[in-house]
């Protein structure tokens, strides 16, 4: 409760007086947001293994920025629809029917802590920014069910799928602004297709919105690309994570079971790996300019979403 004092007598008392007050006016604070991706994941030689929570956590705290909605936490959990073999890339997976119970209890606290604070709880967002999370979708019901609130979005980078059109005006727009040329300019079109078409595990794309939220090594990058250029399949035995698991898929064996053949393509994990190939002479290709729009889209869509609930 805010609260004055006047003469220290008199009072002048402002809860349930200030809704309409600041940009976000009753809506403030009616969602709950926590954010997940994988704790220690593989991701090649220039990215955190990391990465995939620190993007979740910027992509969270920006959509509280923009709605008024409160990020809660980070969970801390994580897990794999490649199963079992996902350790060998991501030590900490763990099933995902344990990884959902995991995430239930998680919130649980959270939203008990709150609701002892006062604080409205009814609504919940979880923004995953780890692609083999995708269990939480799949769950979203019982998620909802076992945390008894009224509304729960489950929250990914593949909204951008389901607005194609806006990805497409978007890219235009921001190749059109990096030209200095029509024709640089249709180049740079060209490669944000290539890279958008190509996203995936440690991808193009990926690499990209590193750079966005500023954790790319730079100069190992470039390490690592003068020697994918020299020794393309050998660096990926140095760094398998690399062009969507690259060097896990060109082994075969049990991570052709677990990640898909050329043939079934399962996760889009193979065209990954072909679009490092051949998009700059199988180097990686990041782009700062278009990982920070995708974000920016992600996060534009989002508080749209929940700010109609």
């Amino acid at each position: 409760m805010s609260k004055m004092v006047e003469n220290n007598t008199d009072r002048l008392i402002l809860e349930d007086k200030m809704d309409d007050w600041g940009p976000f006016g009753r809506h403030e604070g009616e969602w709950l947001i926590f954010s997940v991706g994988n704790p220690i994941e593989g991701h090649g030689y220039a990215l955190p293994r990391n990465v995939d929570d620190l993007v979740s956590q910027n992509v969270a705290h920006r959509i509280a920025l923009k709605t008024g909605s409160r990020y809660i936490a980070h969970i801390p959990w994580t897990t794999d629809h490649a199963g079992e073999a996902a350790r060998d890339w991501a030590p900490k997976y763990v099933p995902e029917e344990e990884f959902i119970e995991n995430v239930i209890d998680f919130i649980q606290f959270h939203i008990k802590t709150c609701k002892k604070a006062g604080l409205s709880s009814s609504k919940v967002i979880i923004f995953s920014g780890h692609g083999g999370n995708e269990a939480l979708e799949l769950s979203q019901q019982k998620i909802k069910d076992n945390l008894e609130v009224e509304e729960l979005v489950i929250a990914t980078g593949e909204i951008l799928t389901e607005n194609i059109n806006l990805v497409m005006v978007r890219t235009k727009q921001l190749a059109e602004k990096m030209a200095n040329s029509k024709q640089e300019q249709r180049k740079l079109g060209n490669i944000f297709v290539k890279i958008l078409l190509g996203t995936g595990h440690a991808s193009h794309m990926e690499h990209s919105m590193a750079a966005a939220v500023g954790v790319l090594d730079n100069e190992k990058l470039i390490q690592m690309n003068n020697q994918l250029e020299q020794d393309f399949e050998g660096t990926l035995e140095r760094f398998p994570p690399v062009g969507g698991l690259g060097g896990y898929l060109l082994k075969g064996g049990i991570y052709e079971d677990a990640l898909g053949s050329k043939k079934d393509d399962k996760y889009g994990l193979w065209n990954c790996l072909e679009s490092l190939r051949a998009l700059d002479n199988g180097k990686v290709h990041p782009v700062k300019e278009l990982g920070e729009l995708v974000l920016e889209m992600i996060i534009e869509l989002y508080s749209n979403k929940i700010s109609q609930m």
